[in-house]
């Protein structure tokens, strides 16, 4: 349950980034938010030191608070601006070998990483929980998890997935390793080499190398740095190709934290059904919201259809890493298929972290790591723009996530991602280039930065920004 405190500072932030309060206008004073807000004088000053947290508002000597002026411009269109079929390219692949091999460089300040560093998980709690666990039911360390996976599990997913509307049940659910591994099986049960798959772009590489895998064609949709595809963009892209598929995240997507509004998911999986299109839908980051309420699946429109439709997620960003324990949620005879797939892809998964992740769901304890994660990573994201706003070549632009932990950069005309990856690398700093969130180009000037970072971040950001001023100057 969101506090009293919490739940005056998400108003007054959404008013700031909304823009109804401008950079520099006045806030109520303390004396005049208890009066309004009904709330006591600590309840007021501890609103007010949230935002200033976040980066949003500032304490003015003897004199209140004020809406910070200095800000990030955010970024306002599209990354690319028009449809493309795009070919694999060995550029790319070699940048993107090198991003990876960089991304476990010891010493590299972790701006590339998109995971959530290792103090923001519940280790202490999960260490006491395996114990419990393992000292009642040691047979979990001989014991395989055979496809569906745990029954309690699904349940506990089935159950997840219907409060935030879209409503299924437990035999909709599949566990898989990982929400890769269960990428690459819903891909497989319904694309055929050779057949064309729609993806937003940026997206995330994994879901290019994955639609390469099975033989398909990447079909680049330009998507927007705010609010993801146009459902009138996608249709026309039915038009003019016979789309087999679609891989979309609508929910916070990676790189550009973009989010999907409720009236185009419905426009959208109108345009689906319309032309007979596969939805599969990469959810990993949704419940990595910043005003606590995961949004709706866009699955939540399509599950009623005749098309197959696929909801990816998995707990690998939000509780346990290393358990790998990830899930498809589909109607049932597009499920089977997953699941015959999965047999013969890695038999099974692993029954410790699956039971691990059951203790966690039931006893509560998810939920209450996820307020607390979830409020440090708005903090952390809010900051990482501010940064970028003051130690960044004029002319950068930002996106704005409403959640996750990523922030898409773009870089001023004049200087380029790939060679800022590099001259951060030999200053010990890890960034992931833009050119690898796409087959094509026209992202060169781009750069994704992790917010996910537990500690200080501000000196590696600086340097950057430096490092980027004399890519301008040279």
């Amino acid at each position: 349950m969101t506090s009293r405190y919490e739940s005056i500072a998400l108003r007054i932030a959404s008013d700031i980034e909304n823009g109804l309060l401008a950079p520099g206008e006045r806030l109520p004073s303390l004396r005049n938010l208890c009066e309004t807000a009904q709330v006591s004088l600590m309840t007021a000053l501890a609103a007010y030191r949230r935002l200033e947290a976040l980066q949003l508002i500032e304490a003015l000597p003897r004199s209140g608070y004020r809406v910070r002026l200095e800000r990030a411009s955010r970024l306002a269109k599209p990354a690319v601006a028009r449809t493309r079929l795009a070919r694999p390219s060995s550029a790319r692949a070699a940048i993107l070998r090198e991003v990876l091999s960089a991304v476990n460089e010891p010493g590299l300040a972790p701006l590339g990483l998109a995971c959530p560093a290792t103090e923001l998980f519940p280790l202490a709690s999960l260490r006491r929980i395996t114990g419990k666990l393992l000292a009642a039911a040691p047979e979990l360390w001989a014991t395989y998890s055979l496809p569906p996976g745990s029954s309690e599990l699904r349940r506990l997913v089935a159950k997840r997935v219907t409060a935030r509307g879209a409503s299924v049940g437990p035999g909709q659910v599949a566990i898989t390793n990982g929400a890769m591994e269960a990428l690459f099986l819903c891909l497989r049960a319904v694309v055929q080499p050779g057949d064309v798959v729609a993806v937003e772009c940026p997206t995330f590489f994994g879901i290019l190398d994955a639609v390469q895998s099975v033989g398909a064609r990447v079909l680049e949709l330009p998507g927007h740095p705010e609010h993801g595809i146009e459902p009138t963009c996608l249709a026309a892209a039915c038009r003019e190709h016979r789309v087999r598929a679609a891989v979309l995240m609508p929910a916070f997507a990676n790189p550009t934290g973009s989010s999907m509004p409720e009236e185009n998911k419905r426009a959208l999986a109108a345009v689906l059904r319309e032309h007979g299109v596969a939805l599969i839908e990469d959810d990993l980051y949704a419940e990595l919201t910043f005003d606590q309420r995961p949004p709706v699946p866009l699955c939540a429109y399509t599950f009623e259809g005749k098309v197959p439709s696929f909801l990816v997620g998995s707990f690998s960003k939000t509780l346990l890493p290393a358990g790998r324990v990830g899930f498809v949620v589909a109607p049932e005879p597009w499920l089977e298929r997953v699941i015959e797939l999965k047999r013969i892809t890695s038999l099974a998964s692993s029954g410790v972290p699956e039971r691990l992740v059951v203790e966690c769901l039931s006893s509560g304890m998810y939920d209450r790591h996820l307020r607390r994660m979830n409020a440090k990573l708005h903090q952390n994201v809010r900051r990482l723009e501010h940064l970028v706003a003051s130690a960044f070549p004029s002319g950068t632009k930002t996106s704005h996530p409403r959640g996750g932990y990523v922030l898409w950069v773009e870089l001023p005309p004049g200087a380029d991602g790939e060679r800022l990856f590099w001259s951060a690398r030999e200053a010990g700093i890890g960034i992931i280039p833009g050119s690898v969130f796409s087959l094509g180009s026209e992202l060169e000037r781009f750069v994704r930065l992790s917010a996910g970072s537990s500690g200080d971040f501000d000196a590696p950001v600086r340097q950057l920004g430096r490092l980027a001023q004399a890519q301008l100057a040279g």
